[in-house]
């Protein structure tokens, strides 16, 4: 028995270290609870956050089927000790005070290690995927009334950290920004790992918003309060390397990225034996991007080959996983676009596209990135007229998405005006107007309180260009187009003393007055 009390205090005592190893970042992570507001309902004061003082043997058949078999053998060994004392088992029994700890500790690691919400595909199409989130957000809800204690009890904490996974695959982060906001303070009384997945949790969210400098803050955090080396614990660092060199890489700096990079495939090797197909795909992106910047043809080729490789690898290895067989198709095809091997790219960027459009359908930021890059193929090639469809439904996606930038936006709404301008009027005439999605953009913005900066004073301005190529199939456009234009002017003169407001201010007075010129036309005369 003294051997099984052994391995039972040897399963709490990394749990209580690690537990220790952050108390700096609790305070912060407390603090995020403002951040925003979650249907997570629970008190946030630190007594509301602390782990219950008890544990009653028969919730632990829950989580008896979440452990492995030594687990499993331990505690049934522990349960069989603490029957024989018979009348002697009372609480303050040390028996029974291990065989409780222990039976927590396994519950706290089956509730910590909980994902079998996110590690759904989600890949069943726009309306089937909706519905399973909704499906989840109900269990949740239905976890919380029937456990109780909100979020300081184990399973409804790690419930709701496997919610925000599925709110980042479907690319919900208000939601999963929300949730995390909520968890903050039950994450900072419990520490150690639950803090580690909830900073990587913050991280990922950060990167999908286009935050890359904070989730490089939070992934120095998850590195800096590890209390494993990457000998002890490779996998987790093979993630976390992973990780920063996205974000690096995401903000350009390809040198840095490659260093993390490197150490992933370490990281990788030691665990695996070999790169895998995600190794590869990762590795061979980095080569090319460095190849094509360095302009050296043979190392951009080299790493062109290896994400070829890759995309051989996951069909193999993962089959039924589309979503990121398209992502793998999308790598491939930026590298044909930029060496202007156009027919290899459209393969690569249409399978991409109609993998994502089967999968997370035309709503999802997934499928309007790819149809940017579909746009962005045919106005390499000079063909604007095709890239209008494609650059309707981007702009569909990015003006109702979480993660809204006015300056991404101004971007894309500048192209779009571009791609009509050098297309025919019949042609811009035959898309699908643009006008629901700049209504839901405007409502989208001011709904976070982006509306009063020079670069929306600039995003107006460009948007009331939409218009105007929109005013001969649709009359009410150029009335769109003129208020918009309106406001343009007048955020604009709130910012003369800025040259380049001033300069921005002049072309939106002259398209304001173009604007009052056209309305007073014969509708007539503006259909000739």
């Amino acid at each position: 028995m003294a051997v099984f009390a052994a391995r039972a205090w040897a399963v709490l005592r990394p749990v209580q270290a690690f537990a220790r190893c952050v108390p700096q970042r609790r305070a912060w992570c407390a603090s995020t609870a403002s951040a925003g507001q979650s249907s997570i309902t629970g008190s946030t004061s630190r007594s509301s956050a602390q782990l219950p003082a008890q544990f009653h043997p028969e919730d632990f058949e829950l989580t008896k089927a979440n452990l492995s078999a030594e687990d499993n053998d331990l505690y049934e060994t522990l349960q069989a000790a603490v029957a024989a004392l018979g009348e002697e088992a009372t609480a303050d029994h040390p028996l029974v005070e291990v065989r409780d700890r222990v039976a927590l500790a396994f519950r706290d690691k089956a509730s910590l290690l909980k994902r079998d919400w996110t590690d759904e595909m989600f890949q069943d199409g726009e309306d089937i995927n909706e519905e399973r989130v909704a499906q989840i957000e109900s269990t949740m809800a239905e976890g919380l009334g029937r456990v109780g204690a909100g979020l300081s009890d184990s399973r409804n904490l790690g419930s709701a950290l496997d919610l925000v996974g599925v709110y980042m695959k479907n690319y919900k982060l208000d939601k999963a920004d929300s949730v995390l906001a909520r968890c903050g303070p039950f994450v900072s009384a419990r520490g150690g790992v639950w803090m580690v997945k909830w900073l990587n949790h913050v991280s990922t969210v950060r990167m999908k918003q286009g935050r890359h400098t904070e989730a490089l803050e939070m992934l120095y955090d998850l590195e800096l309060y590890s209390p494993y080396n990457a000998t002890e614990a490779p996998e987790f660092f093979e993630t976390l390397n992973r990780n920063l060199a996205w974000a690096w890489k995401a903000l350009g700096r390809i040198d840095e990225a490659a260093i993390y990079f490197a150490r992933m495939a370490t990281a990788s090797q030691t665990t695996k034996g070999q790169l895998d197909w995600f190794d590869s795909w990762d590795i061979g992106k980095l080569a090319a991007a460095r190849g094509y910047r360095d302009g050296d043809q043979e190392a951009f080729r080299r790493g062109r080959a290896l994400v070829e490789r890759a995309l051989e690898m996951h069909i193999e290895a993962e089959p039924e996983d589309l979503v990121m067989r398209a992502k793998v198709h999308d790598s491939l095809a930026e590298c044909f676009l930029v060496s202007e091997e156009y027919p290899k790219a459209e393969t690569h960027y249409r399978a991409a596209y109609d993998l994502l459009l089967q999968t997370v359908g035309a709503q999802s930021p997934l499928f309007g990135k790819q149809a940017r890059h579909m746009a962005n193929l045919y106005i390499a090639q000079g063909e604007h007229e095709q890239a209008l469809p494609f650059l309707g439904e981007a702009l569909a996606v990015e003006s109702s998405k979480d993660a809204v930038n006015v300056n991404e936006l101004m971007e894309l709404v500048d192209v779009v005006v571009n791609a009509q301008q050098r297309s025919s009027s019949d042609a811009v005439e035959a898309v699908a107007s643009n006008h629901l999605s700049l209504k839901r953009l405007q409502q989208n913005i001011k709904n976070r309180e982006l509306d009063g900066s020079k670069e929306y004073a600039v995003l107006c301005h460009k948007m009331s260009l939409l218009y105007l190529h929109e005013g001969r199939k649709d009359p009410e456009a150029i009335r769109r187009g003129r208020n918009l234009a309106k406001i343009s002017v007048r955020l604009l003169r709130q910012f003369r003393e800025d040259k380049d407001a001033a300069d921005w201010l002049k072309m939106s007075e002259l398209h304001l007055r173009l604007l009052d010129s056209i309305r007073q036309r014969p509708q007539t005369e503006l259909d000739s």
